[in-house]
């Protein structure tokens, strides 16, 4: 007489399951993911990266922050941005005072698939978006002897 196992038909599909996840791997390789690793109290933008024929563009909402609150840093590799914004409110009438804070902080770091040019960066911040265009890094022509046999 045989006994059903179920917890060993869930170990056959759990392994089944495994070998669909590495074949998807193998057909559609990775992008190179995002790093995210979010200082205390920030929030991660929504945002997309684009890739044109001679660039990156990076787009992201930054909503409720001012243009000089926004820092960007890059290498030729990756970029960072990081936007914080802190206000307070302090108010005084007939004996009652109000006091308020406010903090937004964004920060988003992306590796990119392919070396760029930091010193030709260009960013523009309007209504909430921030778009960074960053050129590709050309590659170098070498020139190469060839020796004839």
């Amino acid at each position: 007489m045989v006994v059903f196992d179920p917890f060993e038909e869930l170990r056959r599909m759990e392994e089944r399951l495994r070998k669909i996840e590495r074949m998807f791997e193998q057909m559609f390789p990775r992008i190179p993911e995002i790093e995210v690793r979010f200082p205390e109290g920030f929030r991660e933008p929504l945002s997309d990266l684009r890739e044109t024929e001679d660039s990156y563009i990076l787009s992201m909402e930054i909503p409720g922050v001012k243009k000089d609150e926004i820092s960007i840093h890059a290498t030729e590799d990756e970029i960072e941005v990081k936007a914080e914004s802190k206000k307070l409110v302090e108010e005084e009438k007939e004996g009652i005072i109000r006091k308020e804070r406010s903090y937004r902080g964004f920060y988003r770091k992306f590796k990119l698939p392919s070396k760029i040019d930091p010193e030709n960066i260009e960013a523009k911040y309007e209504d909430g978006v921030l778009e960074i265009k960053m050129p590709k890094k050309e590659k170098e022509k070498k020139k190469v002897k060839v020796k004839i046999k």
